[in-house]
């Protein structure tokens, strides 16, 4: 089987060449033995050393030399611990005579050295072999792998040749080509992940999912291969929700192909194509609501609405903040609603003074002035409103309370209005009902009113701000327009009071005073 077992085998060959001296002790002399010895000194001496080999052969050889390495394809087994394996590495003695050359021990060292070499080279390949087979290297490397497969094959061949030294090279060869496969699985797996990347982003669905399986077929555990895998499955669905964004773009229909847009991003949130569209189509709305706010604020302005143009031109501004065109646009639009309101206020106005409404059209002039205040018209028509405002008011309070002309001091103010009035130009017909009113309240306030006062002549009548008019039945007297109070008394009766008003133009007045009431004599 091995070097080992010939080595073993070679003692019972020697041993066997001993009996072939047909010699006996009992034939020779001891003087003749001696001189025996001398002349075969030199046979005796090599004869001795020999046995003293065979001796280290048979007993201390096997201590020492390592059971030989087994081949490639049966290491596997021997790494298992199996106890038969262990056996049939070992040379046994055999239990027959065998032929063949014997070895030195120098020699027989090399060879359980190779052995041991052949042996630690085998179990590095197998571990390689094990990491390639895992990283399914035949997706990738299929010919590179082959070809070290092969020498590793080689090396099997030459071992059981027992051509330990070239199949120790070829083993070594076949480790270092495994080394290089792995050094270019990390090469392939980088690749990978750039060629599934690059198919993504290609909107190449099929490509990227192969470069991302081949990229997990390497490193099956790596979070970002793996990943990509799931982007690329699907990648086609992605790239018919975009497909159906652009169609609904090329219409204008911008609400609806950010829908389809979403919906990609939803399936694959790191789509950079499905962002980049989605920037696109935001911008688009963007364009498309500014647009149409700016174009609805113009016609409105064209309409000389110019309140609902200015909210327009706000809403576009919104939309595109600090956008100089609609900025400008709210100005015009501001401008112009300024510019109408202050015509409308002084139509307003000057309608009001038509109407010799002066409170109205005063009122309007203070609006406009309000709105822009160097507006000349606005100034001289306050002025002009505010005086003929005040002179409608007063002349009005005094025909709405003719009574106040019984003061002599109100009476002696309403004559220098009514003399204000008839200066009045430009002239109305308010003005001048109200002079003729006044005038007519002046008149009347000088006309006394008769009044017949009734009594019971029990009672003792005093009227104010004329005096006391004592007891009567009757009592008559004339009285200016005005308002007074009659107060009547009577001993063991409750007093009474009486208010009466005289009204200008009244025809005379009759008015009873009496006390009825008596008091009770305990109260």
């Amino acid at each position: 089987m091995t070097d080992l077992q010939n080595n073993q085998d070679t003692p019972d060959n020697n041993s066997e060449k001993a009996p072939n001296n047909k010699w006996d002790d009992s034939e020779f002399h001891p003087k003749d033995r001696s001189s025996w010895l001398q002349q075969h000194r030199l046979e005796a001496g090599l004869f001795s050393g020999l046995v003293i080999v065979l001796l280290a052969v048979v007993f201390w050889l096997p201590k020492t030399v390592h059971p030989p390495a087994l081949p490639q394809d049966e290491l596997a087994k021997a790494n298992t611990g199996s106890a038969t394996s262990d056996e049939a590495s070992t040379p046994t003695p055999s239990t027959g005579a065998q032929t063949g050359p014997l070895e030195s021990p120098w020699q027989d060292a090399q060879v359980a050295k190779a052995r041991r070499q052949a042996q630690e080279i085998l179990a590095k390949l197998l571990d390689k072999q094990s990491s390639l087979d895992k990283m399914q290297v035949d997706l990738w490397a299929a010919d590179a792998f082959k070809t070290a497969s092969d020498n590793a094959t080689k090396g099997d061949e030459l071992y059981r040749s027992r051509e330990f030294g070239p199949a120790l090279e070829s083993y070594e060869t076949a480790l270092e080509q495994f080394e290089a496969l792995i050094k270019q699985s990390e090469q392939q797996f980088e690749q990978a992940l750039a060629d599934g990347q690059q198919a993504i982003t290609d909107q190449q669905a099929q490509e990227a999912v192969d470069a991302y399986t081949l990229a997990t077929a390497i490193r099956p555990d790596n979070e970002v291969a793996i990943a990509g895998l799931a982007r690329a499955q699907v990648q086609e669905q992605v790239i018919e929700q975009l497909e159906a964004a652009d169609n609904q773009m090329l219409q204008y229909q911008y609400q609806e192909a950010k829908t389809h847009i979403e919906k990609a991003l939803e399936l694959d949130s790191e789509s950079q194509a499905a962002a980049e569209k989605l920037k696109t189509v935001n911008q688009a709305i963007t364009e498309s609501n500014f647009a149409n706010a700016m174009g609805q604020g113009y016609n409105y302005l064209q309409q000389k609405q110019y309140s609902q143009a200015r909210s327009q031109f706000r809403k576009a501004l919104k939309i595109k903040p600090g956008n100089a065109t609609a900025q400008d646009a709210i100005t015009q639009a501001s401008n112009r609603l300024t510019q109408s309101s202050i015509q409308g206020a002084l139509s307003k106005a000057e309608q009001y003074e038509a109407q010799e409404q002066w409170q109205q059209a005063l009122n309007s002039y203070q609006t406009a002035q309000k709105l822009d205040s160097s507006v000349v018209a606005t100034k001289v028509g306050i002025l002009r409103t505010q005086a003929r405002a005040d002179l409608d008011r007063q002349l009005q309070n005094l025909i709405d309370q003719p009574l106040r002309l019984a003061d002599p001091a109100v009476y002696r103010s309403a004559q220098q209005l009514l003399a204000d009035a008839a200066a009045v130009k430009p002239r109305g017909p308010r003005i001048e009902q109200q002079q003729q009113q006044l005038q007519q309240a002046l008149n009347k306030a000088l006309d006394p009113v008769a009044v017949l006062l009734q009594s019971d002549n029990e009672t003792n009548v005093t009227l104010y701000k004329v005096g006391k008019l004592g007891n009567f039945k009757e009592h008559s007297l004339e009285l200016k327009p005005g308002r007074y109070t009659l107060v009547g008394s009577r001993n063991g009766y409750r007093d009474v009071r009486e208010e009466f008003t005289l009204q200008p133009g009244t025809n005379q007045k009759t008015i009873v005073i009496q006390c009825d009431e008596k008091i009770a004599m305990g109260s």
